[in-house]
């Protein structure tokens, strides 16, 4: 009889003993969110992201393109030449993030190096376009949708 007079106390020195454990451990740190880019584009819808690793060899040169729909992506390694047509030349590099508006022409997607391959990740928000991208001719009248 004696030990049954013991248990409420030995649940609350348990409990105790809990909550100084979880009090002495180290807090993790805050989940950080920093925003590294906000593309806006027209109201459209979106059903399907086709998301694409694009890997170029050193010195090569993207072909004159655009998109039917609007595109977001970032660069995983190497130095890419980035311009959109009517805007300034961009230098992008690994972490950077890029936005190809949908309809308008990229003039330059280019490895920036001449000795070192460049990869990034592309991001098509879709709807109902068949083609993710139209190549152009230097007219920049479309020639060929690769798959």
């Amino acid at each position: 009889m004696k030990y049954q007079n013991l248990i409420p106390l030995l649940i609350v020195l348990l409990l105790l003993q809990s909550v100084m454990a979880a009090a002495q451990s180290p807090t993790p740190p805050p989940i950080v969110r920093k925003q590294l880019m906000l593309a806006q584009f027209k109201s459209r819808p979106v059903s399907r992201v086709d998301i694409r690793e694009i890997n170029l060899a050193p010195g090569q040169k993207g072909p004159l393109h655009k998109h039917p729909c609007p595109v977001v992506g970032y660069i995983v390694s190497g130095t890419i030449l980035f311009q959109i047509k009517g805007e300034p030349e961009k230098t992008l590099k690994a972490g950077d993030p890029f936005y190809e508006p949908a309809e308008t022409v990229i003039t330059h997607f280019d490895n920036a190096s001449g000795t070192t391959p460049a990869k990034f990740i592309l991001n098509y928000l879709m709807d109902k376009e068949k083609d993710f991208i139209i190549l152009l001719d230097d007219k920049e009248q479309p020639i060929a949708a690769p798959k």
